[in-house]
């Protein structure tokens, strides 16, 4: 009787050791979480926060001025050769508590949405408009700036900008 009872403790315990480790993995990763890299980041920039970085939607940072300020700002200084005709190219970065933007990833999709390489190029030069962007808005919680994700979308169509969202 003792043997089992010694079983089913252990098991147990076993059990909620994982269960843990589960639920751990779950809440400190998320889809899309930028890390540093020495190869892409600048050593000038960095979060304020050591560990948590917010979705923007979840704590509303913005644009002063929204997409049509972003684009008003920039959208005559793009030059999309090396990129495909037709599709879409995220820029997606971080926006620390101090409204400064770093940590800057590339995603584009065709018009068949399949996954095109962006040239690196051509991501440095959207990362150089981007970061010249001072309008930043960090978000909030409870009235203190957090670190948070960011994104810029830009439409091509017939191998020009016409749209950022």
């Amino acid at each position: 009787m003792k043997s089992k009872l010694n079983i089913w403790l252990l098991a147990s315990f076993l059990l909620a050791g994982l269960v843990t480790l589960w639920l751990y993995a779950r809440i400190t990763s998320e889809v899309g979480e930028i890390h540093y890299d020495s190869s892409l980041d600048s050593e000038e920039f960095s979060p304020c926060g050591d560990y948590k970085i917010y979705q923007y939607h979840d704590i509303d940072t913005h644009y002063q001025g929204g997409e049509k300020a972003i684009g008003k700002a920039i959208l005559s200084k793009i030059d999309a050769d090396g990129l495909p005709k037709n599709g879409l190219l995220t820029v997606r970065f971080v926006v620390n508590c101090k409204g400064d933007t770093g940590y800057f990833r590339t995603k584009m999709v065709d018009s068949n949405i399949r996954e095109v390489e962006v040239p690196r190029n051509v991501s440095k030069k959207l990362y150089d408009l981007i970061s010249g962007l001072k309008g930043w808005v960090p978000g909030k919680i409870q009235d203190e700036p957090m670190d948070s994700y960011a994104q810029v979308v830009f439409k091509l169509e017939n191998g020009k900008v016409t749209d950022i969202f």
